[in-house]
């Protein structure tokens, strides 16, 4: 390149400087006012004074200062978080960076007011909350389903990046607590790497989707560059597939350009190298380079001015930033904006040859596009990332440009950059190969890559452990299998939001794959199902749950509903029914597992009510069939086989609880259902004689419940009061005494009429029982079709009937009705009831003996007739 002659400025820029100089010291001394406002001395503020005459080293030095974020101008202490620093080509950006506190009194009152501040705590726990995607994933899913597939992963994409929108703008609410901000932090990351993952699904299967509808352009036959690639992204499916992943790649880091730490806005925009040039114009330091054109320092072998290295320095690194994120316009314009025009021309090199003139017909000439000279610049840039005297930084954006892999690994250091370096290699190479260029050197060719040999290497990288990059790899090989075993060997240990990830993805790949992972989606939708019983999602819950199978829905249903609270109950049933779930199936499961191994006995713990905690859970195990009315019926015969239970260990109070559980109403609800179903015709057998049980049961404990009644009146006889007067009594006191006698006498009187009514309650219920209509109590009126029950019917009544017996003949005899026991034996020995064929010999003895006291106590023989000669009519 030609050597550049300069003249002397008549004018010296020291003044320029100082303005700026003046300009940034202001800024920094408003910057610390602001952020330290305690720190001042009487009227004067802690800071930096003006220089007006500061030489250029001076303003270098503040320059450098001006970059430094706020933060470390005023000396901070620095606490790192456990995240990983985001990167671009190795230059960490701002989106994880430490948490920085400062020690100022003023400072710490604030992180302490946030930390203490309930509101700021519960909006960081809104935003962070794992309900917040679990609704919004489940709403999309839901409105989407049967639509368009890809539709439902953008929507995916969508919902993370608004949380990660709201989590970033809370970070400086919240700078000053570190718990909250690392909180808040973690879920960025996450979010960012969960969203990623979902463009990146998107992007390939829309290319898939695309790659169908290509049509290659045989009319064009021009042989320019620009058509030659075209027609190979026509025709190979793995260029277009590499494209993706870049373009993928890019637009992940083109998101965290803007926060990028190394700015470079603090150039001339006259001239580049203005601290070499200042030297220049002012013949001093003669070390540097005598010439400013591009080649000098290379040809004369001297360096820049000390400070123009550094921003030379931090201008490659940005440059390598841009061309990294895919955003080499942007890299041309801040070449141009810092004076390095010839920078800009070699970053626009890569642009492939097009002249539409040789195919156009028109008269009009239309302008040429790209490089002609490309193969002859893509060589020299490899030839200059072999060259010495440059740093690793321009080496690598050179790479960059030249397909030169070698030159690039030493600033990737993030899997994001490692994968794209390989990537952009690999498309590069088979870019050329369609081209023939013969002017690259032989290492450019003995570098080949391949899609399948790029993924191994990443695998071996220790980033690949992460979850999201084995997915992310796994995705870009295709290898949907791959995916399906990291998801299930994930879930176990997952979090909610992982699990939430790994659900959903599962269900995305089996729309886009029917049935490729019918192996695993039951295990993987019902530990997220699983996931949200602990999150309380209960309409999320059941919507995923009927992605099952009905025999998968009722196990894990019945697992997870268990431990619903009553309250929560009739909702789970409406969003069961808006979903076709089988509720009546699960609840019966419920049920089932809920009495499993309840064997009723006398020797279990009373709690409550007399009714021990294991009764109690099987007597609560019934409310769950009462949720449908048209489960009624089912939950009648239900409650009937636990009172027979019950009965049968003779435990009355829980066999009360559980027929209180029985809303009055059963009956007609049972009548009403069958008839809705089935009009015009009578229940069922098993159905009637459910109802008929449920009326013996009911007679039954209205009996004991009478008898208990009536003990307790009888026992609660009023007692006499006890005389208080003596032979020396005032005529008031005898007075007083005689009112207390008759107001006792009256007690006595309502008392003995009240017993006499309870007697005749307890007697007509005994004897509602005993002679219970339509072939007696717990007779079935239809034969039934299930022998154990009527097995257990059998026992009950041979238990029950004599039990009641010798209540009866108790109640009668202590009432003083001893004809009435004698007429009882009537009734036992009637063939049309046949109640003595439930008795024992044993009870039969006893029941005799009764009978014949009470028979000597009326004055009647041992058949019953009365003892009167004249007379010989039954007692």
């Amino acid at each position: 390149m030609a050597e550049y002659a300069f003249t002397p400025l008549q004018e010296k820029p020291t003044l320029k400087y100082a303005d700026r100089l003046h300009e940034i010291k202001r800024a920094i001394c408003t910057l610390d006012e602001s952020l330290t406002p305690s720190k001042r001395i009487g009227n004067k503020s802690i800071g930096l004074s003006p220089m007006p005459g500061a030489t250029p080293l001076q303003h270098r030095q503040l320059d450098s200062i001006a970059l430094i974020d706020h933060q470390n101008v005023l000396s901070p202490r620095r606490m790192s978080g456990p995240l990983e620093t985001t990167s671009i080509g190795g230059v960490r950006v701002g989106s994880t960076s430490d948490v920085t506190m400062h020690q100022d009194l003023s400072q710490m009152s604030v992180a302490d007011s946030v930390l203490q501040n309930p509101e700021m705590a519960d909006t960081v726990e809104k935003i962070t909350s794992a309900n917040l995607l679990i609704k919004g994933f489940s709403k999309v899913y839901r409105d989407l389903l049967g639509g368009d597939i890809l539709s439902i992963v953008s929507s995916f994409t969508l919902q993370c990046e608004d949380l990660y929108n709201n989590s970033k703008n809370m970070l400086p609410s919240v700078k000053y607590s570190k718990k909250l901000s690392l909180q808040i932090r973690n879920v960025c990351a996450d979010i960012t790497n969960e969203r990623y993952t979902w463009k990146l699904l998107g992007a390939i299967y829309q290319n898939k989707l695309n790659t169908s509808l290509l049509e290659e352009d045989a009319d064009n036959d021009t042989d320019s560059a620009l058509h030659a690639v075209n027609k190979l992204y026509l025709k190979d499916d793995v260029i277009r597939h590499c494209q993706v992943i870049l373009d993928w790649l890019e637009s992940n880091a083109a998101e965290l350009v803007p926060e990028l730490p190394t700015k470079v806005g603090y150039f001339s925009g006259k001239v580049t190298w203005e601290n070499t040039f200042h030297t220049l114009c002012n013949q001093k330091m003669k070390k540097t380079v005598s010439s400013m054109d591009p080649d000098a320092p290379s040809r004369e072998g001297k360096p820049l001015a000390e400070l123009d290295v550094e921003d030379q320095s931090r201008l490659i690194k940005h440059l390598f930033c841009l061309v990294r994120a895919g955003q080499s316009d942007e890299a041309q314009k801040l070449c141009i904006s810092a004076g390095q025009c010839w920078r800009a021309a070699v970053i626009d090199g890569w642009r492939l040859y097009n002249d539409p003139n040789y195919s156009d017909t028109s008269t009009q000439r239309e302008a040429v596009e790209g490089n002609l000279h490309r193969a002859l610049w893509k060589s020299c840039c490899w030839d200059y990332c072999n060259s010495d005297g440059i740093s690793t930084e321009e080496r690598a954006l050179y790479g960059a440009l030249s397909g030169n892999l070698k030159a690039m690994m030493p600033v990737c250091s993030s899997f994001a950059d490692i994968l794209w370096a390989h990537i952009k290699t690999l498309i590069d190479q088979q870019v050329e190969d369609e081209l023939c260029d013969s002017l690259l050197p032989q290492d450019y060719w003995n570098m080949r890559l391949s899609l399948d040999s790029i993924i191994e290497s990443m695998r071996k990288l220790k980033q690949s452990d992460n979850l999201y990059n084995t997915l992310q790899l796994q995705l870009i090989a295709g290898d949907i299998p791959g995916v399906l075993g990291t998801v299930s060997h994930h879930m176990g240990t997952a979090s909610v939001s992982e699990r939430r990830f790994l659900c959903h993805l599962l269900l995305v790949l089996e729309l886009l794959h029917p049935g490729v992972a019918s192996g695993v989606m039951s295990d993987t939708v019902s530990k997220y199902v699983r996931s949200l019983r602990e999150e309380e999602c209960i309409e999320e819950l059941l919507f995923y749950t009927s992605q099952l199978s009905p025999e998968v829905q009722i196990s894990l249903l019945s697992e997870v509903l268990a431990n619903v609270e009553q309250e929560d109950r009739p909702p789970c049933v409406e969003f069961a029914l808006q979903f076709n779930i089988p509720i009546e199936s699960v609840t019966m499961t419920i049920y089932h597992n809920l009495i499993s191994d309840h064997s009723p006995s006398n020797s279990d713990v009373i709690s409550v009510a007399n009714i021990s905690d294991t009764d109690a859970k099987v007597v609560s195990a019934v409310a769950w069939l009462l949720l449908t009315d048209t489960q009624r019926s089912a939950a009648l015969k239900e409650a009937n086989r636990l009172i027979r239970r019950f009965l049968g260990a003779r435990k009355h109070a829980p066999a009360c609880a559980v027929f209180e559980m029985i809303p009055p109403d059963s009956i007609d609800v049972i009548q009403r259902e069958w008839t809705r179903e089935y009009p015009n015709t009578p229940l069922p057998p098993d159905d009637t004689n459910a109802v008929r049980e449920y009326l013996c049961l009911q007679a039954y404990l209205d009996t004991h419940q009478a008898y208990n009644d009536w003990c307790s009146h009888s026992a609660n006889r009023p007692l006499s009061p006890a005389c208080t007067t003596s032979k020396t009594a005032t005529f008031s006191e005898q007075v007083a005494e005689e009112e207390r006698k008759k107001a006792h006498d009256m007690a006595v009187q309502r008392w003995e009429q009240n017993l006499i009514i309870q007697t005749q309650l307890t007697r007509d219920k005994m004897l509602n029982v005993l002679l219970f209509i339509d072939g007696g109590w717990l007779v079935d009126e239809v034969e039934g079709t299930d022998p154990d029950r009527a097995e257990q019917l059998h026992a009950l009544r041979a238990q029950c009937i004599p039990a009641t017996t010798f209540l009866l003949v108790n109640v009668l005899v202590e009432s003083g009705q001893n004809e009435a026991v004698v007429e009882l034996s009537e009734y036992i020995v009637s063939e049309e009831h046949q109640l003595y064929k439930l008795f024992s010999q044993q009870e039969l003895k006893q029941l005799l003996d009764l009978i014949y006291d009470a028979s000597i106590r009326c004055e009647c023989d041992p058949l019953g007739y009365n003892a009167d000669k004249n007379s010989d009519t039954p007692a």
